[in-house]
C-alpha cells in the first residue's frame, strides 16, 4: 500500500541536509519529490500531445527554501519540465502567477507558520488551488516505486528566472480593487517573512500612510515566531494602542497565506468574524465591486464558529462546511460556485480572483470597505457577535496518523463524558477528526495536519467558561486514551 507523503497542506517536516528517513525533509527528498511531480505532468501532457510541462517555483525566506529548491528544480528538469523561478515571493503570489504564466503546476517552497527548523512544499494547480487528495495521492505513489520518466541528455528541461512578480501581483490587485486610502495609518507585520516586500509596496500604491514592524526578510524570525497568534502578537498589538492615529493593523505568516487584523484598540480579529462581515458586506452591496455573487455561498471548515450561519442566514447565504485546510475549502468553493472562503487560521480565498488563499487580495479589499464605509474596523465589527469559542494545541506522546479505531476510541470515551456531564449529543460529524454537536454547543477533536498536535476546539452557547471547562474535561480524558 502506497503512503501518501502530502499532508493536509502539502509537505512539511524539519530540515535536515542528509536522512534515511522521510520523516525528515531533505535535499534527495525533494529531488525525487521534483522527479516525481515532473514525470506526473509530462505523463499527462504526452496524451494531450504537448511538448513540455512548465512548473512555477516561488520559495518563502526559510534558510532551507534554497538548498530544496535547487533539488526540486533538478528532479522536475530532469523529467524534462520546463521551470521558473520567482524567487523570494508570497504564497498567493506564487498561486496568483500560475494563470498568467501560463504554467502547469506551481511549486511553493515554504512551511507556512510552523517554526525556523521546519521547512515545506506545496504544489498548486493553473486554478491556483492546491492539488487534490487523488492528485497527491498518484504523485506519492510515483515517489515511493521510483517509477520516474527517463529522459536523454537532450531531453532535460530549461529554467527561466523572473523577477519582479510581486509588481504584477499588485498590479493585478490595484486594476481590480480601486480605492485612495490616503487618510489611513497602518502599521503592517510581516514576521520578517516573503510580505515584507510586496505588503508596503501595495499599501504605498494606496496612498496609504505606513508604519512597519518587523520588516527586515530573516528566516530565523528574529522579531516573533512566524504564527499571527494573540501571543505572538503582543508588540504589535502594544504598538497600536500606544498610538494615536493608527486606524488598523495588519500582521501575515512567514508565506502570506494567513492574515491577521488588528483594530485600532490594538485587538485582534476574530478571522471567522471578519469573515462574516466580509460575507455580509459584500451581500448587501452586490455590485459595488468586481465580485460577482452568482451563488450566495460561502465555505469554511467544520471547526469554525457557528455565528456564520446566524449572520449570514437571514442574508439568503447558505454556509457550506468542509474539512479543515484551505485546499478542501478552495474544492468546495468550485464545487458549489461559492464567493467567498476563509478558516480559522486567517487564510481567505477570492474565487473572482484565483482559487488560492490571497491575503494581499483581502487585505485591499478590508481596507477598500474601510474607506468606502467611512466606518472604523470596530464600528464595522459591531453587528458581528462574539461568541464564546476556545481552541488548544497539544503536543501528541506520538507522532502518529490518526486512524478510524483512534476516532473511535474517542467517541466512545466522548460519550460518556456528555452522559456523566447529564449533557445531550445532538450529532457526531467524523468529516475531520470528530466533532460533537450537543446542547450548550460543539466541540471537535482533530489531528492536525501540518505538526504533531492534538487540536482540541469548542463553542458554547451559554459563556467562555463553559466552553473551557469542556475543552479541559476532553483534555483529561485524551491522557486517558494515552494520545497526549
Amino acid at each position: 500500500m502506497t503512503s501518501n507523503i502530502f499532508g493536509t497542506s502539502g509537505i512539511r517536516k524539519v530540515f535536515v541536509s542528509y536522512s534515511e528517513s522521510d520523516l525528515m525533509f531533505t535535499p534527495h527528498m525533494a529531488l525525487d519529490v521534483g522527479l516525481a511531480l515532473g514525470t506526473y505532468l509530462q505523463k499527462k501532457n504526452l496524451n494531450k500531445n504537448l511538448d513540455e510541462s512548465t512548473v512555477v517555483i516561488g520559495r518563502d525566506i526559510r534558510t532551507s527554501a534554497l538548498p530544496i529548491e535547487y533539488a526540486l528544480i533538478s528532479g522536475l528538469i530532469c523529467a524534462g519540465c520546463a521551470v521558473k523561478t520567482l524567487g523570494i515571493v508570497t504564497t498567493p503570489t506564487l498561486a496568483m502567477s500560475l494563470n498568467i504564466l501560463k504554467a502547469n503546476a506551481g511549486c511553493m517552497i515554504t512551511a507556512s507558520h510552523n517554526t525556523p527548523e521546519y521547512i515545506g512544499l506545496k504544489v498548486w494547480n493553473p486554478s491556483g488551488m492546491g492539488f487534490t487528495t487523488k492528485q497527491e495521492e498518484i504523485i506519492s505513489e510515483i515517489y515511493d516505486k521510483k517509477d520516474f520518466i527517463k529522459t536523454k541528455w537532450d531531453q532535460i528541461g530549461k529554467v527561466t528566472e523572473i523577477n519582479d512578480f510581486n509588481d504584477t501581483h499588485i498590479q493585478d490587485i490595484t486594476e481590480r480593487i480601486k480605492f485612495n486610502g490616503e487618510n489611513l495609518n497602518v502599521i503592517a507585520d510581516p514576521g520578517n517573512g516573503s510580505s515584507c516586500e510586496i505588503v508596503p509596496k501595495l499599501l504605498s500604491k494606496y496612498n496609504i500612510n505606513i508604519t512597519t514592524l518587523n520588516s527586515n526578510m530573516d528566516g530565523k524570525f528574529p522579531g516573533r515566531l512566524s504564527e499571527p497568534s494573540k501571543e505572538n502578537l503582543k508588540k504589535l498589538s502594544n504598538f497600536i494602542k500606544a498610538s494615536d492615529n493608527t486606524d488598523i493593523g495588519i500582521a501575515l505568516d512567514g508565506d502570506a497565506d494567513r492574515v491577521i487584523f488588528l483594530d485600532g484598540n490594538g485587538e485582534r480579529v476574530d478571522p471567522i468574524r471578519l469573515l462574516a462581515l466580509m460575507g455580509k458586506y459584500y451581500l448587501e452591496r452586490q455590485g459595488s465591486d468586481i465580485i460577482d455573487i452568482k451563488n450566495k455561498i460561502i465555505v469554511t471548515p467544520i471547526n469554525s464558529s457557528s455565528l456564520l450561519e446566524d449572520v449570514l442566514s437571514p442574508l439568503g447565504c447558505k454556509i457550506n462546511r468542509c474539512e479543515v485546510g484551505d485546499i478542501k475549502v478552495a474544492i468546495a468553493l468550485k464545487e458549489n460556485n461559492g464567493f467567498l472562503g476563509g478558516e480559522n487560521s486567517g487564510t481567505y480565498i477570492w474565487p473572482d480572483i484565483h482559487y488560492g488563499p490571497d491575503s494581499i487580495a483581502t487585505i485591499a479589499r478590508i481596507l477598500k470597505m474601510i474607506v468606502e464605509s467611512k466606518k472604523n474596523l470596530q464600528e464595522l465589527l459591531k453587528d458581528i457577535p462574539k461568541y464564546p469559542f476556545y481552541r488548544k494545541n497539544i503536543s501528541l506522546k506520538d507522532d502518529i496518523p490518526f486512524t478510524n479505531k483512534i476516532n473511535e476510541d474517542i467517541i466512545n470515551i466522548m460519550k460518556e463524558t456528555f452522559e456523566d456531564l447529564g449533557r445531550k449529543i445532538l450529532n457526531i460529524n467524523k468529516m475531520d477528526g470528530v466533532r460533537f454537536d450537543y446542547d450548550e454547543g460543539w466541540i471537535l477533536i482533530r489531528r492536525s495536519g501540518t505538526s504533531p498536535y492534538l487540536r482540541i476546539s469548542g463553542e458554547s452557547n451559554i459563556n467562555i467558561e463553559k466552553s473551557k471547562e469542556i475543552n479541559e474535561i476532553t483534555q483529561e480524558k485524551m491522557k486517558i486514551l494515552n494520545l497526549i
